[in-house]
This record gives structure tokens, C-alpha cells and sequence, in this order.
């Protein structure tokens, strides 16, 4: 049965645009094709179909969505295939280390009609300079309520247990790994660099539930900011590579350096500190159990809640103007030759079923 799984490759935080665009696919695959366009040139439609192709043929994918417009996508790797699709385009640009052997540039610019675009430059000069102030607005608050985050870390972290919480994850961590290798014939990032949640214009989004599925073991971690989450996921990470284990680290949407999720793979593990996994779980690890809460300042927790807010109202700024630019975009493109273009790509992936000889 086909899967899809959902993640970011990029993010909107506090260190502003945070990419992990160096993580799509690793090194062992087919082909990696980077789309290189412009707005509106039908990228992210042209990876979707790829995608639905993909999985009414029984091939799991993993869709990479855009944290800038969620209803889009950067990328999709078809895992079974070996391949994978990215738009290349900025502010993730992508080019090619093994051109013509692993990697392939699409380059859908030549269908631009020029003489068309120039009728709109300064409304596509205009809308890209609002669109830049807008990013530059949102980062600003996003790096606003990172200070703030940091007084509550500060302030949580002299009412915790340190010592209990130190006893409860080196319990935990023999309990996860002495649960026995269950997937040993994987392939790909030895550790991979992901986000899982994203502060988009449509608000905050979690994709951490796509990635339960299959999964044999699931740990919820509960706790409040400065508990020592973080801490617990490192230690968990640092005991899996002294394994030679394969991982999946995924990020803190706000604070990179933060992390909010890891898998095992070869345990077919998941620990996780999203809320929307807690439904799912099988173990709950509460470090608020040793935390005391008494002193918890409210209105630092309501200051923080809005400067998050300024920001991603503020990514709906940016939102409205790469809209102008994607209508100037649609009126000056040759979707006929673009229409080839996807219908030669989509021939030529799933031609890579016959030559690896791979069943779904």
C-alpha cells in the first residue's frame, strides 16, 4: 500500500529562511532532476502529478511542501525509484554536483515569452521589493519572540528536576534501544535534516503525523519550554550513531538549533514532541512530572504567542505579492511546450521501474 509522507526541506524561523535543501535524496539514487523556473510556471502541479502517479501505481512518496505556501511543493522522492524532483529556483537555489550522470536541470525558463514580460516590469519589480519587506518583517518578529522564548527557557529551568530527568532518559534510552533491530536493509541518509512543522502564511502546520505511519514504536515527549527536550533527542541521536543506526532529525519550526523530532530507523522508531503525535502513541516520557510550574509568567508566554503571530501575518504579506507575481508570470508562458516538457519527465521516471526492476 502506498504512503505519503509529508515535510519541509526549508522554514520560516527566527535565523530567517533555514534551508535543509541538502537533504532531499542521498548520493545513492537514480536521478535527481532540479527544476529551474519562474512564477506560475507550474512546477509544484507538474511534481504533484508526478506524485499521484507514483502512488496509483503503489509507490509510496514523500512530498516536500513549500513552508511559504503549503498547498504547494518543493519537492517529491519516489523512495523505490531511487528518484527524486526538486524546484531549484531561489530562495532555495539548487544546482546540480553530478550533472548529466545523478542530477538533471529542467529548465522551464525557456518557456518564458519575453517580449510579453517586459509590458510588466515595474509591477514584477514592485511586487518582488514588498514581497523581500515583507520576509524581512516576519523574520524580525520571528526573531523578536525567539529572545522571548529564551527568558521562559531561563526562567523554567530553575523549577526543574534536573537530576529526575536525568534518571528518566537514561531509562528511556535503554528502554528504545533495547527494543531490537527491525529494518536492516535500509537505504539512504546515514542522518537526514528535516522539518516536520512549518509557520507559513496559512499559520502553523504539522506534518509529524504522516510520518507514524508503519511506525512499531512511538514515544510522545511532554513538557514544557526549557524542560529538556532538546537534551533528550541529542542523547537519543548521540546513542544511535554510536550504533551506526540510520536517523531522521527533524527541527524546531522557530529555533533551528532546536530539535522536535528524531526517527530510528532500523528500531522503526519515533520520539517526537508534537502534540498531534500524542493521539498516536504508545509511550508518553512527561518530564513536566518534574517540573514545577507555580512560577509560570503568563504574560511572557502571551508576549511570545504574539510576536508568532506578527510574524506569520506578516508571511501573508509576502503571500499576496508572489500571487501578483504568479498572475504577471501565467499570462507570458508557453504552457504548451511546458506540457511536453512534464509529459517527456513523467515518461522517463517510471521508465526507471523497467531498468531497476522494482515493484511497488
Amino acid at each position: 500500500m502506498a504512503n505519503i509522507r509529508r515535510v519541509f526541506l526549508g522554514g520560516n524561523t527566527a535565523e530567517g529562511f533555514y534551508s535543509l535543501h541538502d537533504n532531499i535524496i542521498d548520493i545513492n539514487r537514480n536521478m535527481l532532476y532540479i527544476i529551474k523556473g519562474m512564477p506560475g510556471g507550474g512546477k509544484s502541479s507538474m511534481m504533484k502529478q508526478i506524485g499521484k502517479i507514483a502512488t496509483d501505481n503503489g509507490y509510496s512518496a514523500e512530498y516536500q511542501h513549500c513552508p511559504s505556501d503549503p498547498n504547494s511543493i518543493d519537492g517529491i522522492v519516489i523512495d523505490k525509484l531511487r528518484i527524486a524532483i526538486v524546484d531549484g529556483t531561489l530562495p532555495h537555489a539548487i544546482e546540480p554536483v553530478y550533472p548529466g550522470l545523478i542530477d538533471h536541470i529542467i529548465d522551464l525558463g525557456q518557456y518564458i515569452e519575453m517580449d510579453k514580460l517586459q509590458l510588466y516590469k515595474d509591477e514584477i519589480m514592485l511586487a518582488k521589493g514588498n514581497n523581500k519587506s515583507s520576509y524581512r518583517r516576519a523574520f524580525n518578529f520571528f526573531k523578536a519572540s525567539k529572545s522571548i522564548y529564551e527568558e521562559i527557557e531561563n526562567t523554567n529551568k530553575s523549577n526543574v528536576d534536573f537530576e529526575r530527568i536525568n534518571k528518566l532518559t537514561l531509562n528511556y534510552v535503554d528502554r528504545i534501544f533495547n527494543e531490537g533491530v527491525i529494518v536492516d536493509d535500509f537505504i539512504g541518509f546515514k542522518e537526514r535534516h528535516l522539518f516536520s512543522e512549518a509557520y507559513t502564511p496559512e499559520g502553523y502546520i504539522d506534518y509529524t503525523p504522516s510520518l507514524l505511519d508503519g511506525k512499531k514504536y512511538r514515544y510522545y515527549l511532554e513538557g514544557n519550554i526549557g524542560t529538556g527536550k532538546t537534551t533528550f533527542l541529542n542523547r537519543i541521536i548521540e546513542e544511535a550513531k554510536m550504533r551506526n543506526y540510520h536517523i531522521e532529525v527533524y527541527h524546531n519550526p522557530l529555533i533551528p538549533s532546536k530539535l522536535d523530532s528524531v526517527i530510528i530507523i532500523e528500531l522503526d522508531t519515533i520520539i517526537s514532541t508534537s502534540i498531534e503525535t500524542k493521539k498516536y502513541i504508545h509511550a508518553v516520557i512527561d518530564f513536566d512530572e518534574f517540573f514545577d510550574d507555580e512560577n509560570l509568567n503568563q504574560e511572557d508566554f502571551r508576549l511570545f504567542s504574539s510576536l508568532v503571530d506578527r510574524g506569520i501575518y506578516a508571511l501573508e504579506g509576502a503571500t499576496k505579492n508572489h500571487l501578483v507575481l504568479e498572475n504577471i508570470y501565467k499570462k507570458c508562458i508557453n504552457y504548451e511546450g511546458i506540457n511536453q516538457v512534464r509529459d517527456r519527465l513523467i515518461n522517463e521516471i517510471f521508465e526507471w521501474r523497467k531498468k531497476v526492476r522494482i515493484m511497488p
